[in-house]
């Protein structure tokens, strides 16, 4: 009875393999074993195939769609000139256009002397049958025509194959492929196409290049040229084995390729397979008692024997075989082995390894695709959007509620994903989650999909006791690309908009290479110090009364030895984000002070010092240190502060800038009037100077404007501070600023940021010249 149950579940898991097999159920792992193999045998092109795309750049360069027929007589006539040997048009030439374009173009064809094809192929005419479309008659008696149809695999939708000839009424029509390889050995009727070709040697030229002389002609002479869209705008792509997306013509030119290189595969599909498995049965029914260790070493041998014979068949004896059937087939009969050797036992696996499923493709707490998962997912043959989301502030609630409060937010948040109206939800980082699903290709429609999502789940949530208050921000992107490659731009554009302050961001080119640059800098600053790469310049600081030198702003500058000058306003705020800006400023003030401690004693430095310095460093040692080891006196050091939201602690700050002034170092405010900058700054800091934003000094285009500015130089006086006016770059506004009564002024007029020895020189030329009265 043991032997009947036991030959009844093999014989049943061997049926429900062949189901599998034939069902398209394993094309997902058949798919990722055979671009594997493909890619570990590579296949050289010949050298004498090239395709001249209608490529994006050919689409902006002409600036209309669709494009008169002279063009492609024009580039026909050039290709001919050039001496290539073949033309092949994987262009629709079925339907008329302007008679004299299709005069022109006739023209063409007769000079090409029938070395040009016209592509002939056949559709669906929506009523279950099959209509082929040929090239105009007028084009025809010029051109033979070709076919140009593909055969995709039913289980994933890709290309695999293409036939060799159609016949309607007018007769046969071969294949391009057949035409231009022209194989002296006989060809079935239909061929598998060898995708291990390396396409990136494949010649690939640009329409308008080809058309307006800017490829040597020597280059295609002797070539034959398939001529066809490649623009993603014209939509004539296909998804290939290890390729991915491919355009039509580079799909017909790696058909040619496959017959020129004599590759005439045979698709053996999961046979191979099938038949291993069902040796492997029978090895196991013969046996009284299957042992687990025994099954579970055949697995481990049989996998990657399997695959080396996949492989071997391919590279050598020409044979396709889909080896998933066969890894399948060894867990089934695993999985048989473990059933034999204790039923509960078994259930207690089976309950097992489908948590590990479930946990390796989905996110526990939520119940959505992990990362993983939604990455698993069987690729769509249609152009694909991801939307990644994410709710602000977590990082702050986690510090303040704790994680679980965190987590029970988040899984409320991904119920209202629930109600989105999208195929696949997933959770693809810790606050980060995302929304797939196919694109129309409706980019306005996308961004204000994005819009509405985050309006909709932007809101208050209620967790415990807790009700609080959630913004959503998202990125978007979409397009021919793969999943993985669109989930990487979405969350750059997420990374975009967060840095934007925009609660919506679509991808774009540029965002991604800002983020690299962005990431370069990141690594690159970290060793700018010890690499010499930082240097200090001063702006001079001028009395407006006397016009004499009495101080300097220093400000840093970065030589990149690959990037060049890379300005502060780029790598201080990185600085600031990745707290390197606490290494910076020491480095600065110490650097400062010991160049300022070999100035005249009437001169003062000023140096600015970054919010972030308050809130993680000991600002007074860091101040004290750098003053012992330089020996300047503090009342020659001037500390240039900001206000900036970034101020978590305005008590921690207050403490630290009495600190300073009781230490007898000068405090300055900088950019005032602007930001975050406010009046208590009067009452209840101990500045010494207000530095005047350069909005105020260059924008006088009203009388109001020049009030504004004398009002900011008259409440610092009344204060019994000193005011200092940046971007002064004329005398007139020097002498305006001077009869308001500003103390001192910088800017291009006075003298550019400069290095220490052209500011020594300058004290030293001023030395000479008599201060004005």
């Amino acid at each position: 009875m043991r032997q009947i149950v036991r030959w009844g579940v093999v014989i049943a898991a061997l049926l429900v393999l062949i189901g599998l097999s034939l069902s398209g159920m394993l094309a997902s792992l058949d798919r990722r074993l055979g671009d594997w193999r493909l890619s570990l045998v590579p296949t050289q092109p010949s050298g004498t195939t090239v395709v001249v795309e209608i490529d994006s750049k050919s689409l902006a360069e002409v600036g209309v769609w669709p494009w008169p027929r002279t063009m492609h007589a024009s580039l026909l006539d050039r290709l001919m000139e050039a001496g290539v040997e073949d033309v092949a048009f994987d262009i629709d030439f079925s339907s008329a256009s302007d008679d004299w374009a299709d005069a022109q173009f006739t023209a063409a064809l007769e000079r090409a002397g029938g070395y040009a094809y016209l592509a002939a192929f056949g559709q669906d005419d929506g009523a279950g049958g099959t209509s082929f479309t040929r090239p105009l008659p007028q084009f025809a008696e010029q051109a033979d025509p070709v076919l140009v149809n593909v055969l995709l695999d039913p289980t994933n939708a890709r290309v695999h194959s293409l036939p060799m000839s159609a016949t309607d009424a007018f007769g046969e029509v071969p294949s391009l492929a057949l035409e231009l390889a022209r194989p002296e050995f006989p060809v079935p009727p239909v061929v598998e196409i060898d995708f291990s070709i390396d396409l990136s040697r494949l010649a690939r030229l640009s329409y308008t290049d080809v058309l307006y002389g800017r490829i040597d002609p020597a280059f295609l002479a002797g070539k034959q040229v398939i001529v066809g869209a490649g623009a993603i705008e014209l939509r004539d792509f296909f998804n290939t084995p290890l390729h991915g997306i491919l355009s039509g013509p580079i799909v017909q030119a790696t058909a040619v390729e496959t017959l020129k290189a004599g590759r005439i595969l045979s698709n053996w599909g999961h046979l191979p397979g099938l038949l291993l498995t069902s040796f492997g049965a029978l090895i196991l029914l013969l046996t009284r008692r299957s042992s687990i260790a025994f099954t579970g070493l055949a697995l481990l041998v049989s996998a990657p024997l399997t695959e080396a014979l996949a492989l071997f068949a391919y590279a050598k004896l020409d044979l396709i075989v889909h080896s998933a059937s066969m890894h399948v087939g060894l867990l089934l009969l695993f999985g048989l082995a473990l059933a034999d050797d204790g039923y509960s036992q078994l259930l207690g696996r089976r309950a097992a390894l489908r948590r590990l499923r479930f946990l390796a493709t989905h996110d526990a707490p939520t119940g959505l695709y992990s990362r993983q998962g939604l990455l698993d997912r069987p690729s769509s043959t249609h152009p694909q959007m991801v939307i990644a989301l994410q709710p602000q502030g977590t990082d702050e609630l986690r510090a303040t509620l704790g994680h679980d409060v965190v987590e029970r937010l988040l899984v409320q948040f991904a119920h209202r994903l629930e109600h989105a109206g999208f195929p696949s939800l997933a959770r693809i980082a810790p606050s980060t989650f995302a929304l797939a699903g196919d694109d129309n290709g409706d980019a306005d429609h996308l961004s204000k999909k994005a819009v509405y999502i985050t309006r909709e789940l932007s809101g208050i949530y209620h967790v415990d006791e807790h009700r609080l208050y959630v913004e959503i921000i998202a990125g978007y992107a979409a397009g021919p690309f793969d999943l993985p490659e669109l989930i990487n731009q979405a969350e750059t554009a997420l990374v975009q908009a967060r840095a934007n302050r925009t609660n919506v961001h679509g991808f774009s080119p540029a965002d991604h290479a800002a983020m690299e640059r962005h990431r370069r800098l990141d690594r690159d600053l970290r060793g700018a110090i010890a690499g010499g790469q930082l240097r200090l310049l001063y702006q001079p600081q001028i009395a407006l009364r006397t016009r004499k030198l009495v101080g300097a702003e220093t400000l840093m500058r970065w030589d990149h030895p690959e990037l060049g000058l890379i300005s502060p306003a780029e790598f201080i705020p990185l600085a600031e984000e990745t707290g390197l800006i606490i290494d910076l400023g020491r480095w600065i003030l110490e650097e400062a002070c010991l160049e300022a401690s070999r100035w005249p004693d009437s001169m003062v430095v000023a140096v600015n010092v970054s919010p972030i310095q308050f809130q993680h460093s000991d600002l007074v040692a860091v101040v004290t240190e750098a003053l012992r080891r330089s020996g300047l006196p503090p009342e020659r050091l001037e500390l240039e502060i900001t206000e900036s939201s970034r101020v978590t602690d305005p008590r921690l700050v207050s403490t630290t800038m009495w600190s300073l002034q009781r230490l007898g170092v000068r405090l300055s405010v900088d950019d005032f009037g602007t930001g975050y900058s406010s009046l208590i700054y009067f009452r209840d800091l101990p500045f010494d100077t207000v530095k005047i934003d350069q909005s105020f000094v260059r924008d006088r285009s009203s009388p109001d404007a020049e009030a504004l500015l004398a009002a900011i130089i008259e409440l610092a006086r009344r204060m019994r501070k000193h005011t200092v006016a940046e971007g002064i770059e004329d005398e007139a506004t020097a002498a305006l600023l001077e009869r308001q009564g500003c103390t001192y002024g910088q800017g291009y007029y006075f003298s550019r940021p400069v290095p220490v020895e052209q500011l020594l020189q300058m004290l030293e030329l001023e030395t000479k010249t008599p201060a004005r009265a």
